[in-house]
């Protein structure tokens, strides 16, 4: 079974939910999860020795977008399973691979969030301005990168495994007061009041 259609047609079931936070000092954030941040979220623009993702990568390139990406993935050509796998980057993102689906996501929800989240501390390129993160094991953290555009509309920007507390010490923590989750369609579905 190719795992990476799995994983696209899993996360693919929470695209464009909407999941609203509250934060302990009032402010809310919100954001839907899009069909078009899987291809980043789950790791395949590090697998640079890939024609499709090096083209994929390349600013100037206009035909091969994340909805390009997609629709490979959905036809199962130049972008399966085990071609991924075949990358020597592999290696690189397969913590993130095998950690990633919905639930893994979702479950993000219920822990503490980085505020405006300082990448020069550690040497990041991350525009994320929240960061979400669980430790899944004693040392190790899964993390849920949010960032903000120009417009202050919130986006997935990254989905990553930590086998350290390296994003997440000496920067600004806050807790979640609420969460809430809608469906697609807008009806509310979970709604949760964590403090």
């Amino acid at each position: 079974m190719n795992q990476l259609l799995e994983k696209y047609n899993d996360y693919k079931s929470i695209v464009n939910n909407k999941i609203v936070y509250e934060f302990e000092d009032g402010n809310i954030i919100e954001f839907a999860p899009k069909q078009t941040e899987f291809p980043h979220l789950i790791g395949l623009h590090k697998l640079v020795d890939i024609p499709i993702i090096r083209q994929f990568n390349d600013k100037t390139n206009q035909t091969v977008s994340a909805k390009f990406l997609i629709s490979k993935i959905k036809q199962e050509r130049f972008l399966t399973e085990d071609i991924i796998k075949s990358s020597r980057y592999f290696s690189e993102i397969e913590d993130r691979f095998n950690r990633f689906n919905k639930d893994n996501i979702l479950l993000l929800s219920y822990t503490d969030v980085i505020l405006d989240f300082n990448p020069i501390l550690i040497g990041s390129d991350l525009k994320a301005k929240y960061i979400l993160f669980e430790e899944t094991e004693q040392g190790c953290y899964s993390h849920l990168c949010v960032a903000e555009t120009n417009e202050n509309i919130c986006y997935l920007e990254s989905f990553f495994y930590e086998p350290s507390d390296l994003y997440i010490r000496n920067q600004k923590r806050i807790k979640i007061r609420n969460v809430k989750m809608f469906d697609n369609k807008g009806k509310l579905f979970l709604e949760d009041n964590l403090l």
